[in-house]
């Protein structure tokens, strides 16, 4: 039996390629049944290694059932996250606008900054202690916190022109956060109309011990704001104002207030700023 083998494996067959006409030998070709076995190896193995290839790259979405699981899990690996960084961007948000809300209406709240870090300063209405306001707007004063950049910051890209809240009256009482007033106070005509300086979303619209009733907008670039002491609102939460929409009517309502008056405040990225310098009447 052996040696039927190895006699199989040594024969050699010949293919010749003849004219069919004249039957002349055009080529021929001759191997031996072991190089036969041998070519027919490689070839299947090219064959296997050239499918095994396009199975896993080209053609893997077709032929590989798996692949189709695989990309699922990366996509959803991307978008968990995206989700925890949009989470985590929609509280730092969130809490910015309650502390500046909280603030707003008179509340007792310790500041957060934008990015998260808390300052040692509890920020409170108007009271006989002002160390810890004087301890707050001296830091800001010693930095290089100019209004040029506040200019720069609102009057940039967004083209923010600021009108003022009310159509006539005088300024009874200036900015002067260093005895903890920060914002402008305007003695008008009985039951005028108070309107929104700019474009906007409404933060605030509610009453308060202090302030009576309140309404606070932001603004783009974070620009916020206020007006305090309203007798009437005609606004709501999350309600878009446009420019000179009237949002209230001037009142004397709260603790705090000395007198029918608007007391209105501007906040840029979560400090009081002077509203004198951008709006005049």
């Amino acid at each position: 039996m052996r040696n039927k083998v190895i006699k199989w494996f040594r024969n050699r067959i010949q293919i010749i390629f003849r004219n069919k006409r004249d039957f002349k030998d055009l080529s021929f070709y001759e191997f031996s049944n072991i190089s036969l076995v041998i070519y027919s190896i490689i070839f299947l193995l090219m064959i296997f290694s050239f499918s095994f290839f396009m199975s896993t790259t080209i053609l893997s979405k077709w032929f590989d059932p798996r692949y189709v699981e695989k990309k699922a899990n990366e996509e959803l690996v991307k978008l968990s996250s995206s989700i925890d960084s949009l989470i985590s961007e929609s509280q730092i948000k969130d809490q910015y606008i309650e502390n500046i809300m909280i603030i707003l209406s008179g509340g007792e709240n310790e500041f957060i900054e934008k990015n998260s870090e808390k300052s040692n300063l509890k920020l409170q209405s108007p009271s006989n202690d002002y160390s810890a306001i004087d301890s707050f707007f001296r830091e800001e004063y010693e930095s290089n916190f100019s209004y040029s950049e506040i200019i720069r910051s609102i009057d940039s890209e967004q083209n923010i022109f600021l009108i003022p809240p009310v159509s006539s009256g005088i300024v009874s009482s200036n900015y002067d956060p260093a005895n903890g007033h920060f914002g402008v106070d305007y003695v008008c005509k009985k039951e005028e109309a108070i309107k929104s300086v700019f474009d906007g979303t409404v933060l605030l619209s509610s009453w308060t011990k202090d302030s009576g009733y309140v309404v606070s907008i932001i603004h783009p670039n974070n620009l916020i704001s206020v007006y305090k002491h309203n007798s009437k609102v005609f606004v709501e939460p999350g309600q878009i104002v446009k420019t000179g929409e009237v949002i209230s009517i001037i009142g004397d309502t709260g603790e705090l207030s000395t007198g029918p008056h608007l007391h209105f405040e501007l906040w840029l990225n979560g400090k009081s700023i002077n509203p004198s310098e951008f709006i005049s009447l």
